[in-house]
């Protein structure tokens, strides 16, 4: 299912679910959905990796949902039973494809209970390649949700210009990690990510604990674990 709509116009006969993470693309969204829905019908769904999500980014969210006047419509959720790491050092690196078990595990079964069918993403075209030439209105298979994405042809400049206009400051983490926090440990981080990543001794420590647990020979041709080690012994961008 693959369909070219007017995002308003759907979303505005719909109830649906902000997936809001933290991060500048997905706080856009909101700050869209909050100018231009006029029902109610519709939640925030703020999910916290569990084990893997700086506090900092807990913080940030419900901070920037009271600010907005909208955290009665907040559901901060997350896997109580499974730790990110555990599951790090079990099923090793979640990559794209079947492997990615980050989405499965911690994501999807968290969305089974509090996202509606319909969800809001705060998704750019320009954020992969992969993405180029996709709806702004689809079904997502991987999690049987229709996904809404009204931001998808912005720029980051507009994202952080749209952010700015609503007087906001964005996520305390990017300045320290330059990522939201709600992933500290991911295989898609670029290299200052994972150098400032790797700077901060309790982060460090988590991940790479679980990177020496990965034993197959398989893994060191693994992108996201090659590179985690790649910087592990430089601690300042240069």
């Amino acid at each position: 299912m693959m369909i070219n709509i007017d995002v308003k116009e759907y979303l505005n006969s719909r109830k649906f679910s902000v997936l809001f993470s933290g991060g500048k693309d997905s706080l856009a969204t909101l700050l869209w959905v909050l100018d231009n829905v006029q029902h109610e019908r519709w939640n925030i769904l703020y999910i916290e990796i569990t084990g893997n999500t700086h506090k900092l980014c807990n913080q940030y969210v419900h901070e920037i949902c009271d600010e907005l006047g909208v955290s009665n419509k907040l559901i901060h959720a997350k896997r109580q039973d499974l730790d990110f790491f555990d599951a790090l050092k079990k099923w090793g690196i979640p990559i794209l494809g079947k492997s990615r078990w980050c989405l499965s595990q911690f994501k999807r079964k968290v969305m089974i209970r509090h996202s509606h069918l319909i969800q809001v993403l705060g998704i750019k075209a320009t954020d992969s390649c992969r993405r180029k030439g996709r709806p702004l209105v689809e079904l997502y298979r991987i999690t049987n949700h229709i996904v809404v994405k009204p931001i998808y042809y912005w720029t980051k400049k507009q994202v952080i210009d749209y952010i700015r206009s609503w007087n906001l400051d964005i996520n305390p983490c990017y300045a320290i990690y330059r990522h939201s926090g709600n992933c500290m440990f991911c295989p898609y981080h670029n290299k200052a990510q994972i150098i400032l990543t790797l700077a901060d001794s309790y982060w460090r420590k988590k991940i790479l604990d679980a990177l020496k647990a990965q034993r197959s020979p398989k893994v060191f041709k693994i992108k996201g674990y090659y590179y985690w080690l790649r910087f592990l012994g430089q601690t300042t961008l240069v």
